[in-house]
């Protein structure tokens, strides 16, 4: 049975105000908890009249790892073990709370007729949860910026991987977010996925459980096809635009998703090249050899 919306002054709102320009789902299994109902459109506007700050956010970003790193040059690594495991247990708990609120509004419009177009390229649909997610996904950019500072303090080898995937991301994000285009769907579902598993792996590692290096090579299959899954929706809605379908787009946002996720196949793409196919390459041969 429907959710009564007129019992609930926000959603009501939401409703028929079609906030950010969707139609909120009345559906009471998306049905937002207190602590979801915040002020959408005055978080899009506050993104809107901001969108310099993660500019600021990445210069500030990259002058104070590259800096960190010229003053920990001769000084003693810190032990950081237990911030380490609560930074990566915190990240990864809330990217899996997060990922189990958005799932099924996306499972959900997905297995509608015209699914997979709908997801990508109408505004349709949208409900509180996957809303607020949304947002948390933008701003969990600038504090994921912290990963970076964990492995210079603990003078860990600092790859250009590492910190150009936090630099593109949080501009990117933070710069395309206020348009809300429903092809974020694909995005934040992805990231919070494939988070869930890296961070909860990494605070393990943090207190040095013992992990099979299967889970390490899972992590980084799943990190690679994330970005081709990424790349490949990216291209499907400018695909149905350039040919005439109605395809809620923006050339700003298909140009730099574009680039990033090229760039981000082809780095993470070495990744595991090297670490699961050429890895897998040499532990076969060594166990003919044995």
């Amino acid at each position: 049975m429907a959710y009564n919306i007129s019992n609930d002054p926000f959603y009501s709102d939401l409703y028929f105000k079609r906030a950010f320009g969707y139609t909120f789902l009345e559906n009471p299994y998306f049905h937002g908890f207190e602590f979801e109902k915040i002020g959408f459109t005055g978080w899009q506007e506050f993104m809107i009249e901001n969108w310099k700050l993660a500019i600021y956010a990445s210069v500030f970003y990259v002058i104070t790892i590259f800096g960190l790193q010229r003053v920990m040059k001769n000084r003693p690594a810190f032990d950081l073990r237990k911030c380490l495991f609560v930074w990566n247990l915190a990240i990864g708990l809330a990217s899996l709370v997060g990922f189990i609120r958005v799932f099924p509004a996306f499972l959900t419009v997905l297995s509608e007729q015209n699914g997979f177009y709908n997801s990508i390229c109408v505004k349709k649909g949208l409900d509180i949860p996957s809303a607020y997610w949304a947002i948390v996904f933008a701003c969990s950019k600038f504090l994921e910026l912290g990963d970076t500072v964990f492995i210079v303090l603990r003078k860990r080898p600092l790859v250009f991987l590492q910190w150009y995937h936090h630099l593109v991301t949080l501009m990117v994000t933070w710069i395309t977010a206020p348009l809300v285009e429903p092809i974020v769907r694909w995005y934040a579902v992805l990231n919070a996925f494939v988070h869930s598993f890296m961070y909860l792996y990494f605070a393990l590692r943090a207190i040095s459980v013992k992990i099979p290096s299967y889970v390490a090579n899972f992590i980084t299959t799943i990190q690679f096809s994330q970005m081709l899954v990424g790349f490949v929706v990216n291209m499907a809605s400018w695909y149905l635009q350039h040919n005439g379908y109605g395809c809620v787009r923006y050339p700003l946002s298909i140009n730099v998703f574009g680039f990033v996720y090229g760039t981000f196949i082809l780095l993470f793409g070495k990744l595991f090249y090297d670490s699961v196919i050429k890895s897998g390459r040499k532990l076969k041969q060594k166990t003919k050899q044995g």
